[in-house]
């Protein structure tokens, strides 16, 4: 009856999904609930294992669809990846250790070691087309148990949780706020406007975090934004604490990315026009990660906002 119910279930989504295709631009968070099978131990930051795990699945199911998920697809000339990727995060049965015993400020230096049976989740969210749709079709053809391999480690997964969110719903509940708290989850970086992109950005450039933010913004819903250095006049960096971390060398080159925290305050001389449109975009980066390979689970942050919002004084 379980199994039943369960069919039922995700093909009420994929219908409720489909209709909402049909009408608005919508993006498809999948939340992906994991227990490990065996005991053993992983780099606190597993994002292009978890890609890997991710696509081998879908690749299992429908080969096809595996290899759009691996090579992206041409959206106006340019290759862009179909999703982006919230790594393994573990919840319980785990402890995290630094190497020689130290300790760290930042979870990036340190390793995961966990028992079996430990549970954690991932998320990823489809961003292009109709590749939720896509998904959606893939799992309800699936039948029996569902596992996810990282870096040599299985993972059954337990449950799978569905969002769906309109983007240009989200950028325009921007909020009227002097500063806000940026963590920066897993590693980020970002790609120069102007140069050789082989040189990546690693620290919070504001002009380059906005750029990232309106690129993605735009490929979503079509609002029209000013230039990223023209919203990024408004804007500076006021505090920052942010580490460079070590990452293992895999098989195609990829950059470091920073961690760690910044504050971003808000000129006195913006409008609440900039000041909604700047919080609105960083309230979208949270769900789709910030900058580059976000594919391979980069990027991901957390917007923190003060306990007051700005008021404007009245006679």
């Amino acid at each position: 009856m379980g199994g039943v119910f369960y069919a039922w279930l995700l093909l009420m989504v994929f219908f409720r999904f489909f209709v909402c295709v049909l009408l608005v631009v919508v993006l498809l968070v999948v939340r992906f609930v994991l227990r490990a099978v065996s005991g053993g131990g992983l780099p606190w930051f597993v994002g292009h294992e978890c890609r890997a795990g991710f696509i081998g699945l879908v690749s299992r199911l429908d080969s096809g669809f595996g290899s759009v998920l691996h090579d992206g697809v041409e959206v106006g000339g340019r290759r862009r990846a179909v999703f982006s990727l919230k790594p393994l995060v573990f919840d319980s049965g785990y402890e995290v250790v630094f190497p020689g015993g130290s300790c760290s400020r930042f979870l990036v230096d340190g390793n995961v070691v966990f028992e079996p049976g430990a549970r954690g989740s991932m998320s990823v969210v489809f961003l292009v087309g109709d590749s939720g749709v896509r998904f959606l079709q893939v799992l309800l053809s699936s039948v029996g148990e569902l596992r996810f391999s990282v870096k040599g480690y299985e993972f059954v997964i337990e449950r799978v949780g569905f969002e769906l969110v309109d983007p240009a719903s989200v950028v325009r509940s921007g909020e009227l706020l002097d500063e806000v708290d940026i963590e920066f989850l897993t590693p980020t970086y970002f790609n120069p406007m102007q140069g050789d992109a082989k040189y990546k950005v690693l620290y919070p450039d504001t002009t380059l975090m906005l750029a990232s933010l309106i690129s993605t913004s735009h490929q979503l819903t079509n609002i029209n934004y000013p230039k990223p250095e023209e919203l990024a006049k408004y804007v500076y960096i006021s505090g920052l604490d942010i580490k460079t971390p070590h990452i293992e060398k895999t098989e195609h080159e990829t950059p470091t990315g920073f961690v760690g925290w910044a504050k971003l305050r808000i000129r006195e001389e913006a409008n609440e026009e900039t000041r909604k449109t700047i919080t609105g975009l960083l309230k979208l980066g949270e769900i789709t990660n910030i900058g580059g390979n976000r594919s391979g689970g980069y990027g991901v942050i957390k917007i923190k906002k003060p306990t007051k919002t700005k008021t404007t004084n009245s006679e």
